[in-house]
């Protein structure tokens, strides 16, 4: 079993190839791997349930981060490795960054960015919640585009070989938070 586990956080607009290239991940990092998808977290709330670009107040997001972070350090501490896929704004990244205080965990930030034509056709492939909608898409990609997130973070899918991006998240350093 492994004495370093490793936290993946994906994040990047939906559609962009998060929870495929999570999935590909946990299968492929050495090691037990939880999968841990917000969409899941934050989709488990029926009653009182509104879309994350309605939660104006955060009420939900904040209750989905308390969820992540508790699982990560849960799924950590029993000496798995994490991979989670979320639509992270950079600020939400640096605050389960903050949270999670662990030597013994390797963290790393993964930002998919995707063609806005890219995600607009596999949104509309789309149904119920995971559908998202032209208009919400444009916004999301242009809070990404205006996001901190290091150049060093950013990982290219415009219908990449998702094989090449799962080789290039596991080997390369430079998405190594520290």
């Amino acid at each position: 079993m492994n004495t370093k586990r490793t936290v993946f956080l994906i994040s990047g607009p939906p559609g962009s190839g998060k929870s495929t290239l999570a999935e590909m991940i946990s299968k492929s990092v050495k090691g037990l791997c939880a999968h841990i998808e917000g969409d899941q977290l934050y989709n488990m709330v029926k009653k009182g349930w509104v879309h994350p670009c309605d939660d104006h107040d955060h009420f939900f997001l904040n209750i989905l981060w308390d969820n992540i972070v508790a699982l990560i350090e849960n799924f950590a501490k029993n000496n798995m490795n994490v991979v989670t896929d979320y639509v992270f704004s950079f600020e939400q990244i640096s605050s389960i960054l903050d949270r999670v205080k662990n030597s013994d965990i390797t963290i790393k930030v993964i930002v998919i960015k995707s063609e806005i034509d890219t995600l607009i056709n596999r949104d509309r492939q789309r149904s119920g919640v995971a559908y998202v909608g032209e208009e919400r898409i444009r916004q999301i990609v242009k809070g990404f585009n205006s996001n901190k997130f290091p150049e060093r973070f950013i990982l290219e899918n415009n219908d990449s070989y998702l094989e090449d991006l799962v080789t290039i998240v596991l080997n390369e350093d430079r998405f190594t938070v520290n």
